[in-house]
């Protein structure tokens, strides 16, 4: 059935219903120089004999028309795209203007000979919603509309971080969502910063809804943020270590001068306080270390990347704990323990 009404489509736009699109498209050309030439000499308006009025012309409508006189030529040479553009600038002219929706035909006809049906579909219902009840084409585009929405397939499409979703070579919004797609063979890609671009070949038939998931995978832009704040929190405990041992070589040593002035000297308080001096170095050495450590991950570490959504938050239970621990002979020395 799919088929068939194909071809009666095709059989029916290329002969009678490109007839028609062409006579439409000259037709709101001449209603544009209609209207021009109504509005410039207003009905019922008679002018002094002595003074002949000056006429004051529509100039978006004569604009317009001029722009219009373009795309007439390209759309009848089968040139959709260039035609497209230049009715869209006809249609920015007229912006605010209340003959604007005359362009409204003429887009939709352009994008529904670039198989943009669904485009075309929404163009020919705007044209529905603002053109007069009195327009005589009103019934020939309700039977195109018939014809075209035949055409058209639902596409859902859902993924795990919110992405933009592309059908072909056009983005037709973010997911996740719903669209009225022209139905066939496409190629839908999502693509999200951060994430690695997803696409996959789709069968879309007509009145059918297609609906895709897809999950984006989280490209590698430097190591996590967890890694600097722990080089930051070791430069710390380090540092602290470090200096806690020098005070205590530096306490030690002025001792050992007190015992040596009264010949109290002994080689265990001077093995004392080399070890804490020697602990000092090491605290001060690593903390240098893990410094430079956590300048390095602060440049090469991506401060906008975002959390994992997928990761899981842990449970108290699984909390794990760490501990770093520096001693000198003696049994004196300082432990830093913490939770993450």
């Amino acid at each position: 059935m799919a088929c068939k009404l194909r071809s009666l489509f095709r059989c029916r736009s290329w002969r009678a219903f490109s007839a028609m699109l062409s006579v439409s498209l000259v037709f709101a050309s001449t209603r544009l120089a209609d209207a021009e030439g109504a509005e410039s000499d207003p009905p019922g308006v008679s002018s002094p004999t002595s003074e002949p009025a000056t006429p004051t012309p529509d100039e978006p409508l004569a604009r317009a028309r001029a722009v219009v006189a373009i795309a007439e030529p390209l759309f009848l040479a089968g040139h959709y795209a260039a035609a497209l553009a230049e009715y869209s600038r006809a249609y920015e002219i007229l912006d605010g203007h209340p003959r604007q929706y005359w362009v409204l035909h003429n887009l939709a006809a352009c994008n529904e000979r670039l198989f943009r049906y669904d485009l075309a579909v929404e163009l020919y219902e705007e044209y529905l919603r603002r053109a007069p009840v009195t327009e005589d084409d009103r019934r020939e585009v309700e039977a195109i509309l018939g014809t075209l929405r035949s055409l058209l397939a639902t596409l859902v499409i859902e993924t795990s971080v919110p992405a933009s979703v592309w059908l072909d070579d056009r983005q037709l919004g973010v997911s996740p969502g719903k669209w009225r797609v022209p139905a066939g063979r496409h190629i839908v890609e999502v693509r999200a910063d951060h994430y690695e671009a997803a696409r996959r070949e789709v069968q879309l038939n007509p009145g059918h809804t297609h609906v895709d998931r897809f999950e984006m995978q989280l490209l590698y832009q430097g190591p996590p943020r967890g890694y600097f704040w722990a080089a930051v929190g070791l430069t710390g405990a380090a540092t602290v270590a470090g200096a806690t041992a020098g005070f205590m070589a530096l306490s030690a040593r002025a001792q050992g001068r007190q015992n040596a002035d009264l010949y109290q000297d002994t080689q265990p308080d001077a093995e004392r306080t080399r070890h804490l001096a020697l602990a000092a170095d090491i605290g001060f050495g690593a903390a240098v270390v893990f410094g430079a450590t956590a300048t390095v991950l602060y440049f090469v570490t991506d401060w906008r990347r975002p959390e994992d959504p997928g990761a899981r938050k842990r449970e108290p239970s699984a909390n794990r704990s760490l501990s770093i621990a520096l001693a000198a002979p003696a049994g004196i020395g300082a432990t830093l323990r913490g939770e993450f």
